[in-house]
């Protein structure tokens, strides 16, 4: 919360004419215009002192939040070349989003993104990154995945695509496709 405002306030002059609304509460009950002035004078004071013990301790409570430590836990992430060919809109086998298949890829050392590789494909000689090429042989069937297995690869694969910004619209598709097969006990 952003309270720099609290320390440059400063006090209205209650006598000027623009607050002769609200003097009147008070010259109403027979007070002056000058002590009507410092009673508003002190209400705002109340007011101000307030403010700057809600800030204060709101302060204590940000700084201590700041001084916890944080987890030294690394994020799991999905190899480079699976996110690239989600980015493209291409099959990225589900359990390249697992945590098993996520450290299949980091102990085998797939993360070769630079490197590229001759392969033969359908349509001819192609250069895939090494890594792809790699990832091949680990390659786990969608259908094999244990039921947790899925959850996580479909819950990261979700997040991957939001964060790659992908319409609204696909991301409820397959957020509805995903949980129908996740809810249901026919297989594949």
């Amino acid at each position: 919360m952003l309270w720099v405002w609290v320390f440059t306030q400063v006090c209205p002059d209650y006598v000027l004419p623009e607050f002769e609304d609200a003097r009147l509460i008070f010259t109403v009950d027979g007070k002056t215009k000058e002590e009507a002035a410092v009673v508003l004078r002190n209400l705002w004071n109340i007011n101000y002192t307030r403010d700057i013990e809600n800030w204060e301790c709101q302060w204590a409570v940000d700084t201590e939040t700041e001084r916890q430590p944080l987890p030294n836990i690394a994020p799991i992430l999905p190899p480079q070349h699976a996110l690239n060919k989600l980015h493209k809109g291409d099959y990225v086998p589900l359990y390249l989003f697992t945590n098993k298949g996520i450290r299949k890829v980091e102990e085998d050392g797939l993360g070769d993104e630079d490197l590229l590789t001759l392969t033969q494909t359908d349509k001819g000689p192609t250069f895939q990154t090494s890594a792809s090429v790699k990832a091949q042989k680990h390659k786990v069937k969608d259908e094999a995945l244990l039921w947790e297995e899925s959850g996580q690869a479909n819950y990261r694969m979700l997040n991957t695509m939001r964060q790659q910004e992908w319409p609204a619209d696909r991301l409820e598709m397959i957020s509805g496709a995903t949980t129908l097969v996740n809810t249901t006990n026919v297989p594949y």
